[in-house]
């Protein structure tokens, strides 16, 4: 079954995580990073997940997951270990989440989700996601690696001026067309590389330059 592609809003969103592993830290962080609000069911954590707990972060639910644990909940992400006991407990979680219309994750088993997540490439608000649709995992992985390497950090602070620089433009009301014309000049003009190579007093001349012109 081919998924749709979408990018979700869970900013204050109240996301349940069920796991304490290294999968489970590394899923918490990201959702942390883009704003939930995650609560964590697991008996045992890493010391990651410590570090969230000690910030007050996260809210820990020290204990096994129990039903109806997910109620309430905007999305559940599931990441434990293959034991046959976990297996059932997945599949139940999976149905239960599927009744009660909640978005469900279950790592490593796209057959009990609702969605399945992306190799991600993540340059602050600069996302590329790569999906195999659950057949290749180690491919997505490659893909991103080879990806990081073309797409630096400096892409961060690149993207982030991009969108100064638009909203600056589409407050001048110009008609669409001239818009875009300006956004592909952009794009197309020597920034990058003044970025890359962090000429930030010629950046600033080029951004007041081009924003006076336009």
């Amino acid at each position: 079954m081919k998924c749709y592609p979408v990018n979700l809003n869970i900013y204050n969103k109240k996301v349940l995580v069920v796991g304490g592993g290294v999968i489970a830290a590394r899923k918490t962080e990201r959702l942390l990073e883009r704003g939930a609000n995650v609560t964590l069911v697991a008996p045992e954590i890493t010391e990651k997940i410590n570090g969230f707990i000690k910030k007050s972060r996260i809210k820990w639910v020290q204990r096994e997951y129990k039903a109806g644990d997910e109620s309430g909940a905007f999305a559940v992400f599931c990441a434990v270990s293959s034991e046959e006991k976990n297996l059932k407990m997945e599949e139940s979680l999976s149905k239960r989440c599927v009744r009660k219309n909640i978005l469900i994750n279950v790592a490593d088993k796209p057959e009990l989700c609702t969605f399945t997540l992306p190799a991600l490439v993540s340059r602050g608000e600069f996302d590329i996601a790569i999906f195999t649709g659950g057949l290749s995992p180690r491919l997505s992985r490659k893909i991103r690696e080879d990806l990081e390497k073309i797409y630096g950090e400096e892409y961060t602070t690149y993207v982030k001026i991009l969108g100064l620089m638009r909203r600056e433009i589409k407050m001048k009301k110009y008609p669409q067309s001239r818009n875009q014309k300006l956004f592909d000049e952009l794009v197309n003009s020597d920034l990058f590389e003044l970025v890359k190579d962090k000429k930030f007093s010629d950046i600033s001349i080029f951004i007041s330059s081009f924003l006076k012109r336009s």
